[in-house]
């Protein structure tokens, strides 16, 4: 039973001290902050950090030695610095940065900037201004206080410079063992790290998406909702919440149900179906908690929520840990009821089971063995080229929106100045909207590929256990799979402008004929396929390592499903032998089955 021993206590373990991550998502200035401080009880985050350059901030109870109310700063390591320099520099146009760069950023007007590049200009301007007195620290782990902290979060020079930090704070929220992951919104400058928040949506045990009352969906925020979806269609559990902040400015319960309905309307139109919808407002939450205040707190909306985010953490995610240790439990019981029935056996019939167990060993490691050498690397190379065929037929059909969400009649407009600069923007706006999406149809299909080889994995354990069954007259080897993977690190998408967008100038003569005229259309039919060309040259990479990445992974997993069925093997033929030979009677094998049931049903 060593085997099912080891498992049980791994799971009481994770129970009784294991953290529960919950990952807070939002759209531009849709009062996350507010929202993380009312679900804490405390004025914990600044209020209004710029929302460009914001970094990863997890809030978690004091551990290892780190004290309440001080915060660990991980600054960007020099080359990663460099490469979210570089990546800015490329999609303003304005090529590399060299050692003058920041001479250049000073230069530089907002003016000449795409409305979807603001972002990367903030954070060009604040990394020149704070560069003298921040440069030094980069690549290192700060420790300061709450003040310091603080500081870190909401003055930009010295936010554009930092990659996460961790803020060690006790309170009930924290205490209870959850750690609360704030995350850069869709129009941050690091939300092109898609890897890093993607990572979040697929293995935090629950995620809250904050928006603003009547707030319009920005085209980052769409993306961000269909990876979403995405993710919320491969999960076994429904683990999202949304909400919508500040409805204390509604005006009646009618325009209130107006703007939920509006709001649950756009979100299924990105991908989220049958949300888990929330108005709050965080403002009342805030002043009900502080100032005690049941009144304050009902009309807030946030009893409703923590009441179901709590039956949620503490019910359903617990029942799912205590479901498999009762699954586990209940193959004991059936162990041991066979070794009860083992032990009614005459000694004849005992006799000749001990006779077969070697043979009976012998040819179930051999099959054991056979687990190991399978492979799906043809069947994997074969889906994920199918997958990523679907890819370039989606992005080609999204390609009219990104057109028109790039190419906007309020960037070309005449009174932009120097219209031929706005018209290179659009385009490098573009190419940026692109690689992002297929950077997040790349991730998507990482969750299909991963459920494609849990399924085969699952399939080729399942025959190899019930052969084993079969070989072995009964024995029950029946293994838990419940391994996590990790998400392959793809690389980042870079597509190249096209010969500076000098050459499609022609389409542009003048934003009325460009509009209302046909100069759209005809640039749209010119750059479809020099677009699908771009995708179908930066797809192979990714194809390969796609295929490499889950292929090892797949082998990895059958070695490990292989050394434990070996061991499970090990240990049911020594206990059969046991059986066979100790004359311990079948009433204590039931006995303790007994005893076991009563634990599984209490």
């Amino acid at each position: 039973m060593g085997s099912a021993v080891r498992d049980l206590r791994a799971r009481a373990a994770s129970l009784a001290g294991g953290t529960f991550t919950l990952a807070l998502f939002g759209a531009f200035s849709a009062g996350k902050s507010s929202f993380a401080n009312a679900l804490l009880g405390e004025a914990v985050l600044p209020v209004s950090p710029h929302p460009t350059t914001a970094a990863i901030n997890r809030i978690m109870a004091p551990s290892d030695g780190a004290e309440h109310g001080t915060a660990r700063v991980r600054m960007k390591t020099p080359d990663a610095f460099q490469e979210d320099l570089a990546y800015s520099f490329r999609l303003l146009g304005l090529g590399e940065p060299g050692a003058d760069w920041q001479k250049r950023v000073k230069a530089l007007s907002p003016q000449d900037v795409h409305p979807a590049g603001r972002p990367h200009y903030s954070f060009l301007q604040a990394a020149a201004a704070g560069w003298e007195d921040t440069a030094a620290q980069l690549g290192q782990d700060v420790l300061v206080d709450l003040n310091g902290y603080r500081n870190f979060v909401a003055n930009e020079k010295k936010s554009c410079f930092v990659d996460s930090i961790d803020l060690y704070y006790s309170c009930d929220v924290t205490e209870q063992g959850i750690v609360l992951v704030d995350t850069p919104g869709a129009d941050s400058v690091n939300a092109r790290h898609t890897g890093v928040t993607f990572n979040y949506m697929k293995n935090a045990d629950a995620l809250i998406f904050v928006t603003y009352y009547n707030h319009a969906f920005s085209q980052g925020d769409r993306q961000f909702l269909n990876q979403l979806g995405r993710v919320k269609d491969s999960s076994a559990m429904d683990q999202m919440f949304f909400v919508v902040n500040a409805s204390d400015l509604s005006s009646s319960e009618e325009e209130l149900e107006q703007v939920l309905d509006h709001v649950s309307t756009q979100l299924r139109s990105n991908g989220i179906r049958a949300p888990r919808l929330f108005p709050v407002s965080s403002m009342l939450a805030m002043e009900g908690k502080t100032g005690n205040d049941a009144n304050l707190l009902e009309q807030s909306g946030f009893i409703q929520f923590e009441e179901e985010f709590n039956r949620f953490a503490g019910s359903e995610l617990a029942d799912l840990a205590v479901g498999g240790a009762s699954e586990e439990i209940a193959r004991v019981i059936k162990r041991l009821k066979t070794r009860a029935e083992d032990a009614t056996q005459g000694e004849e019939v005992l006799q000749r089971r001990r006779n077969e167990l070697g043979s009976i060993q012998e040819q179930s490691l051999q099959r054991v063995h056979l687990l190991a050498e399978r492979s799906m690397k043809a069947e994997l190379a074969q889906e994920t080229a199918e997958l990523l065929f679907h890819v370039r037929q989606r992005l080609g059909y999204r390609f009219g929106l990104f057109m028109a969400e790039a190419f906007h009649p309020s960037v070309l407009r005449e009174d932009r100045g120097n219209l031929k600069a706005a018209f290179a923007a659009c385009g490098r706006e573009l190419l940026r909207m692109i690689a992002i999406e297929l950077e997040q149809e790349l991730l998507a299909t990482t969750l299909r590929l991963e459920q494609a080889g849990q399924t085969w994995l699952h399939k080729q354990v399942t025959e190899c256990v019930d052969e084993l069954k079969r070989l072995s007259g009964g024995m029950d080897l029946t293994l838990p799979l419940n391994e996590r993977w990790s998400t392959p690190a793809l690389e980042e998408v870079r597509l190249e402008e096209p010969s500076g967008w000098k050459a499609y100038l022609s389409y542009f003569r003048n934003p009325k004929q460009f509009f209302e005229g046909d100069g759209r259309q005809r640039l749209q039919e010119a750059l479809d396929p020099v677009i699908k060309q771009m995708v179908i040259d930066v797809l192979p990479a990714a194809e390969n390592k796609l295929v490499q990445f889950y292929d090892n992974q797949l082998v990895q997993s059958l070695q490990h499903q292989s050394r434990q069925l070996e061991e499970r093997l090990e240990e049911a033929v020594s206990a059969l032998h046991e059986t066979l030979t100790s004359g311990i009677p079948a009433e204590e094998w039931e006995s303790l089955s007994v005893q076991l049931g009563q634990i599984e049903r209490e």
